[in-house]
């Protein structure tokens, strides 16, 4: 092989890890964002009235008068109860939903399109579902390898188990805070790692326990895992939702139902399934059964189910952190972030070693922090806009590409600065648009946290414009 195939071979080779590298982390940073999915759909329509709690006819009327609304017909209703995690709410078919008050009065119809949008980029990477999902999958078992053999190569594990060198070499200090946040958080790193592996596997475990134990009978091995649904035949009527929400104080007193939905809408196989959070249980809930008429037919038999069942009846809560509310989505949060800094941090020790190759140095930059810039000004759009935010996302970030070859000078800093000031814009944007709406708590507790970024963003790139400064003084007296 010659010298040149030979050059070739390795700048291939660094374009595809810088590549993945970046597909790494747009699926940690978009999760660690998506862990306070909820929030941000509360963010999104900060005006919608909130409630701790509601009765069984308040369901009813709501429910009443979003079917005179739409009364076509449709496979599915929903109902989104205030217990859920969102303090709102909601009634809804396959294709609409609405917020309702306390007396059941229908509002605005619910709207949420930058928080879809994360969601997308986290579980697909914003591709085609079937083939986003495996890519997703197939990253989430590269963070489970890189995890195990980082601490198996690791020579110094317990020497260095809590060194974190700040002075002198820059690099060293990176590699320090490579190795302890790849340590430290090595339980988490492998449970996000495998149950996001699971998520996009889990057809292929189907026909995997399918032929194992059930002699390739996919339906068979899915009711195994998933209890399926009851067989009824009865009269066509509207079903009493009412009713059937109120035998949940006696049912399960303890449980937070989460949201109700009616299967096979206006069919003789039409019933009731409330789903409910179990107590001190890590399952997404259980689930209880009614007929047409509001008659209670049984549980899913989740919570007291099979270990095994209810393990993958957990991959939910366990990748999400929606198990101990706002305290685990915050700590699900700062080890995301540890993790989102494993991959950047990992990249740019690459790179270093390299000497920093220029041109493909800017362009991890531009990908990694014209990412949040291009996250911000897609909210932005979202308020103010109709356009589909994947395309305005992608075309944002390959703007950001185009500019990191094109302009020699646009290092760290400049990226810091141009996420600051997006994040700083969006904001105002918010404002302007959702004026005094932009004050309540379902605001703030997501524009404080922004605004305060956007602050450390700026602050960041000005002490990189000195450092870079300070040290092309030094070359030049030197």
């Amino acid at each position: 092989m010659n010298k040149t195939t030979k050059q070739s071979a390795l700048n291939a080779h660094s374009w595809a890890g810088v590549f993945l590298s970046f597909l790494l982390f747009m699926v940690c940073v978009s999760g660690t964002l998506a862990v306070f999915h909820q929030e941000f759909e509360r963010w999104e329509q900060p005006g919608i009235p909130e409630m701790t709690d509601i009765d069984a006819n308040t369901v009813d009327n709501a429910m009443a008068a979003f079917r005179a609304q739409h009364p076509q017909s449709t496979d599915h209703e929903f109902v989104v109860f205030p217990t859920s995690g969102i303090p709102r709410l909601v009634v809804e078919n396959d294709d609409i939903a609405y917020f309702a008050d306390t007396d059941g009065q229908l509002l605005e119809t619910e709207r949420s399109p930058f928080t879809k949008m994360l969601i997308d980029l986290h579980l697909y990477l914003n591709l085609p579902h079937s083939w986003g999902m495996i890519l997703v999958s197939a990253l989430g078992a590269i963070i489970c390898t890189l995890v195990v053999t980082g601490i198996v190569a690791h020579k110094r594990i317990k020497k260095d188990a809590f060194v974190l060198r700040r002075k002198g070499n820059r690099q060293q200090y990176k590699i320090d805070l490579h190795n302890r946040f790849g340590l430290w958080a090595a339980p988490f790193h492998l449970i996000i790692g495998v149950t996001g592996a699971y998520f996009g596997m889990a057809g292929l475990i189907v026909v995997l326990v399918s032929q194992l134990y059930f002699d390739g009978d996919r339906d068979a091995a899915v009711a195994k895992i998933f209890t399926p649904d009851p067989e009824l035949a009865q009269e066509v009527v509207t079903p009493e939702i009412g009713k059937a929400i109120a035998q949940m104080d006696s049912l399960a007193p303890e449980h937070e139902l989460i949201f109700l939905t009616v299967h096979e809408r206006g069919s003789p196989q039409q019933f009731i399934e409330i789903y409910a959070k179990a107590p001190r249980k890590m399952i997404y809930s259980e689930n209880y059964r009614f007929d047409s008429q509001g008659e209670f037919l049984g549980t899913a038999g989740y919570q007291g189910g099979h270990w095994g069942k209810q393990l993958v009846y957990s991959m939910y809560r366990l990748h999400f952190g929606d198990f101990a509310g706002v305290p685990s989505k915050l700590l699900y949060f700062v080890l995301g972030i540890m993790l989102t800094v494993l991959c950047v941090s990992g990249m740019e020790i690459w790179l270093a070693k390299k000497a920093n190759p220029p041109r493909l140095t800017r362009i991890w930059y531009a990908m990694v922090w014209g990412s949040i810039s291009s996250l911000a000004i897609t909210a932005a759009v979202s308020l103010v806009s109709e356009e589909s935010l994947i395309a305005v996302f992608w075309a944002l970030m390959l703007v950001n590409l185009v500019v990191s070859v094109a302009v020699e000078r646009c290092g760290q800093s400049f990226w810091f600065t141009v996420a600051g000031v997006s994040v700083l814009a969006m904001l105002i944007v918010y404002l302007s648009v959702h004026g005094a709406d932009s004050l309540s708590v379902a605001a703030l507790q997501l524009n404080v946290p922004m605004f305060l970024f956007a602050l450390w963003a700026l602050r960041r790139a000005f002490t990189l414009r000195q450092f870079s400064a300070s040290r092309h003084f030094q070359t030049q007296q030197g």
